[in-house]
């Protein structure tokens, strides 16, 4: 087998424009997801603010003796409900 050295050389400024054009296009979309998110962001943002100050006033002013739990305590509390569970199936969770 015979491998033609000229032709490859050749090749190579056809092979390179297509790379760079395959970078551009990956610029030009990572750009755009960037302003896209920047755009939407602060109105999704401001928005759920809203409701999660909402939504804690509602609950705070209908029960005041209600102890705020952060996530990791309740995710604690459920691995810990799941691992002392004993049963016969093979899951590690029942959500699963």
């Amino acid at each position: 087998m015979k491998i033609d050295t000229d032709a490859f050389v050749d090749s190579l400024p056809i092979m390179g424009n297509g790379l760079l054009g395959i970078f551009i296009v990956t610029i030009v979309l990572i750009v755009s997801i960037y302003i896209l998110r920047a755009l939407t962001s602060k109105k999704a943002e401001a928005e759920a603010a809203a409701k999660a100050s909402a939504a804690n006033a509602e609950e705070t002013a209908a029960d005041p003796s209600v102890k705020k739990e952060s996530a990791m305590d309740l995710m604690k509390e459920r691995e810990k409900k799941d691992f002392l569970e004993t049963d016969d199936t093979y899951t590690i969770s029942n959500d699963l």
